[in-house]
């Protein structure tokens, strides 16, 4: 997260913040084509998860390799619309700075060609996670952060078109990083090698479970960009280049949650693959819980010193970025919740109903985002709107989870949304009477440690019962002893 945050910060600095929008504007439109492997990722990560669950490894390899099929597919079919449809929309309907049109074909291209190449990275990622071999997932999780790292310092170094040459290296190290993967999977699991096969009637089941993730992911990824679009339309690439910063924020802040909950995912497919209900319910409350919790440690700080830590942070401020990044921040902490209660539905497989309330949700999202900025109320709307709907979400995850997992909703609520409210509500209390008293760099770092720390107080107080406060007390005295 440290260095995704400081890469985040020079890479603005240096490209400026017309190259940042244009680059944010085009590779966002890149996302528009990416929506469909999205809903591949879903279906490979739970069948291999389910196969592992019922200890399979022949039928593992089947879909390890028929995926890599589909993928190869699909990227014949990215390359003709993408040379196609995609390049009409940049050259015509986009509103690129004078002058910076060369280098925004290029930023495009290679975008494109980056989408294509993590595509292949996607079944041995999911392999990993499935075997849940967490330890290299980390460490190259920081090798791939070193790398942009390094990107960064090549930028500062190397006279020509900054924008050009950042896509051109981040490509490059796409493609280390996925042979990185490759060669783990390749000697550690014998079921990731690949195998000549077409199984006509896997690709149906891959199929049919990807069709509706793809109405799921395809309407998220219009809603995105359609609001990253309008605000172009209506504003100028500034407005892009904030909300670039808000989705570095995000990514950067999230990354703690992703891992927290791929760590979890495999063990809630598992459990309801193996027939554990109990664990299976048990996993639920428990991730949902400390997911949210997780978020609310990192992101009470930012609530309270946004302006202070974007200051910090950011040489040049884009107007409105504080704001954007406050509510996007909000939205996914709403997301922490109701996130294991998917994974639930997932497992079971009949994710038709979840599929398209969230594509309702979202398409009402963009729609209401459109009024909005045609109006040209105030631009951060759009991000107060992606807050409410993300909220939502946690309406029909419900529904769903009690309808087919038989998750028991009284249960879930007493477990997990009473503490979290009442934790959330304590957690402000200190933070609120505290704010305003950052006058310089170390007072701020200072208010923000403060915030951190009372978080964990309220949390371990109230927020916990006996046998989870029992649980990590048992593990960090653990842990203590290990190193005496």
């Amino acid at each position: 997260m440290a260095v995704t945050l400081y890469t985040s910060r020079v890479i603005l600095s240096t490209l400026g913040i017309e190259d940042y929008g244009t680059y944010n504007l085009i590779g966002g439109f890149i996302t528009l084509f990416s929506f469909v492997s999205a809903s591949l990722v879903s279906a490979v990560q739970r069948y291999l998860n389910v196969a592992l669950g019922q200890n399979d490894e022949t039928r593992f390899q089947q879909i390890y390799s028929m995926s890599i099929n589909m993928f190869a597919i699909f990227s014949v079919f990215l390359i003709i619309i993408g040379e196609s449809v995609g390049y009409w929309f940049i050259k015509t309907q986009l509103n690129i700075p004078e002058g910076r049109e060369h280098a925004a074909m290029w930023v495009y291209q290679m975008s494109l060609i980056t989408l294509i190449v993590q595509l292949f990275r996607i079944t041995d990622n999911a392999s990993i996670i499935a075997y849940e071999k967490m330890g290299f997932y980390a460490y190259l999780s920081i090798g791939e952060a070193i790398l942009k790292l390094g990107i960064v310092f090549l930028l500062q170094l190397i006279h020509c078109d900054k924008l050009i040459l950042y896509v051109i290296l981040y490509l490059g190290s796409t493609v280390i990083i996925n042979i990185a993967y490759k060669l783990y999977c390749y000697h550690k699991f014998p079921s990731c090698r690949y195998i000549k096969i077409w199984d006509k009637k896997l690709f149906g089941e891959l199929a049919s479970f990807s069709s509706w993730t793809l109405l799921n992911s395809g309407t998220h990824t219009l809603t995105n960009q359609g609001v990253n679009f309008f605000m172009n339309r209506y504003y100028s690439v500034s407005l892009n280049a904030a909300q670039g910063i808000a989705a570095q924020v995000y990514n950067a802040i999230n990354t703690f949650l992703v891992n927290f909950q791929t760590a979890f995912k495999p063990q809630l497919i598992k459990s309801y693959a193996s027939g554990d209900m109990d664990e299976h319910y048990k996993l639920i409350n428990r991730t949902s819980k400390f997911s949210y919790y997780l978020m609310l440690v990192i992101v009470l700080p930012f609530i309270f010193n946004m302006r202070s830590l974007l200051a910090l942070w950011l040489v040049e401020i884009p107007e409105y970025t504080e704001y954007f990044c406050l509510y996007i921040l909000f939205a996914y902490l709403a997301d922490a919740v109701a996130a294991p209660l998917q994974t639930s539905i997932h497992a079971n497989g009949k994710i038709r109903g979840l599929q398209i309330s969230m594509a309702i949700l979202y398409i009402l999202q963009l729609v209401v985002c459109f009024f909005f900025l045609r109006e040209k109320l105030l631009p951060y709307i759009a991000s107060v709107v992606t807050f409410i709907v993300h909220a939502l979400f946690l309406v029909p995850s419900l529904y769903y989870a009690k309808k087919l997992c038989g998750v028991n909703v009284r249960k879930f609520l007493k477990i997990v949304l009473l503490p979290t409210l009442l934790v959330t509500l304590v957690s402000l209390i200190v933070p609120y009477f505290i704010k305003g008293y950052g006058i310089n760099i170390w007072h701020t770092l200072l208010l923000c440690f403060i915030d951190v720390i009372w978080a964990i107080i309220v949390i371990f107080a109230i927020g916990l019962n006996k046998e989870e406060r029992s649980l990590i007390s048992c593990y960090i005295l653990t842990k203590i002893r290990n190193k005496n």
